[in-house]
């Protein structure tokens, strides 16, 4: 059985129509849906489309924790294969959830993910980042991909992803003490002991963000802090080298579209992400007020600060 799992708050504007596609999907079976304290009516949106809503406190919210409680109500409820996906992810047709559970049927790999396009409004800069992330081409990884892939061996969206429940559960699940990449650290386990991770881009789903300037500083802080904080599994996880390839190509990408005076905003995000992961790697410098400022995620630092991870 397949259920998916999606961590949800106040996404009104989007679950009405990431419900009905998932309903209209090949192979789709159940959603569970866990809330933290949603002020709008997503919750109400749900119900009506007898959605199971799980609800926990805001403050409860963790990126590992709060995925690992749905697991766990999807596996007690049968599931053998786990779908996690963002309250945000349209899919963009009928088959893809079919096309992302088919490596996992077939035994070719233990996970998968799909392919994140741009929504119709997204800024020319964010199509490139969902472009070079999420390319046409589908690729298996193994342990034996990670010396020269470096950090892309790991890469791994809980955007939308699947994974078996067993293989799941034998990995302790997503970790909880993260302040984000929950799903690259899983990618990372599955690869050490010797499983196959599968990028499907036939499976694609509608997906963008388009940052300002302190919010890209804001989360490549807790991306730097993540690095920090990351266990062996990311050993060898290198990101330097990508993050110059990637301004590179942005650069050009633009230059193409004609549009080369945006190339001070690339460089300008370049400079922002760039000084903000550097400081959140060193954020054990820090004092606990600073972090909190700095973070997108300030309520990591409230739950370690209160013990609670």
């Amino acid at each position: 059985m397949i259920i998916i799992v999606i961590p949800n708050m106040n996404s009104a504007k989007y679950i009405a129509m990431t419900v009905q596609r998932l309903k209209n999907s090949v192979f789709y079976e159940k959603l569970i849906v866990i809330d933290s304290d949603s002020k709008d009516e997503s919750v109400e949106i749900l119900r009506k489309n007898n959605i199971f809503v799980h609800q926990i406190r805001q403050k409860e919210f963790n990126h590992g924790g709060t995925r690992n409680l749905g697991a766990r109500l999807a596996t007690e409820d049968g599931a053998d294969i786990l779908v996690f996906m963002t309250q945000d992810a349209i899919p963009a047709d009928e088959t893809w959830l079919e096309k992302l559970v088919a490596p996992i049927r077939s035994g070719e790999a233990a996970a998968t993910f799909a392919r994140q396009l741009p929504r119709p409004e997204a800024s020319l800069l964010e199509q490139f980042s969902r472009y070079f992330n999420y390319p046409g081409v589908s690729r298996v990884r193994s342990e034996a991909d990670i010396p020269a892939l470096g950090v892309k061996a790991f890469f791994f969206s809980n955007v939308c992803s699947a994974v078996r429940a067993d293989v799941f559960w034998e990995l302790g699940g997503f970790p909880e003490d993260v302040i984000m990449n929950e799903d690259m650290t899983l990618a990372a386990k599955l690869l050490r002991a010797g499983y196959k991770v599968k990028y499907v881009a036939e499976s694609e789903v509608v997906h963008s963000h388009d940052y300002t300037l302190k919010q890209q500083f804001r989360r490549n802080f807790d991306v730097g802090a993540f690095f920090a904080d990351a266990g062996p599994e990311l050993k060898g996880a290198s990101v330097t080298g990508e993050g110059v390839r990637f301004v590179r190509e942005q650069i050009a990408y633009v230059h193409r579209h004609g549009r080369a005076d945006l190339i001070p905003l690339v460089i300008a995000e370049a400079a922002a992400k760039f000084s903000a992961f550097q400081l959140g790697k060193r954020h054990r410098m820090l004092p606990l007020a600073l972090k909190k400022k700095l973070s997108m995620h300030s309520y990591h630092w409230d739950q370690k600060e209160q013990g609670k991870l």
